[in-house]
């Protein structure tokens, strides 16, 4: 590939989000903040994000498919019951459940970790 066709690529990708963009400035102050569609694609989102952490605990690859599924499904408990008992943080969750599956790994010796 020569660098003109490389330019040519660079500007149409560019010319492509920028049109897109310029497109939702102009049609942005005629959209309520609160619609309904807007709630939909929340819940979207929020499932999206939740089956791909369900897919790679339930059914992981690479090392961590090593881990038997009780060492996965233990800390997960853990994140949840951080979470939500001690007031929604997010942060907290992440501890619990991280520290959970280190204890875990440590005890039960699992090898490579």
């Amino acid at each position: 590939m020569d660098e003109t066709s490389a330019w040519i690529f660079f500007l149409s990708a560019v010319l492509a989000t920028y049109v897109w963009r310029f497109a939702a400035v102009m049609i942005s102050h005629r959209i309520e903040a609160n619609h309904p569609i807007f709630e939909w694609f929340t819940c979207l989102a929020y499932g999206i994000i939740a089956a791909l952490v369900a897919r790679t605990l339930i059914l992981p690859s690479g090392l961590l498919a090593l881990v038997p599924l009780w060492h996965r499904l233990i800390p997960m408990a853990l994140a949840f019951l951080g979470f939500y008992l001690l007031g929604k943080r997010l942060w907290v969750g992440i501890v619990f459940g991280e520290t959970g599956l280190i204890a875990l790994m440590w005890f039960n010796g699992i090898e490579g970790f």
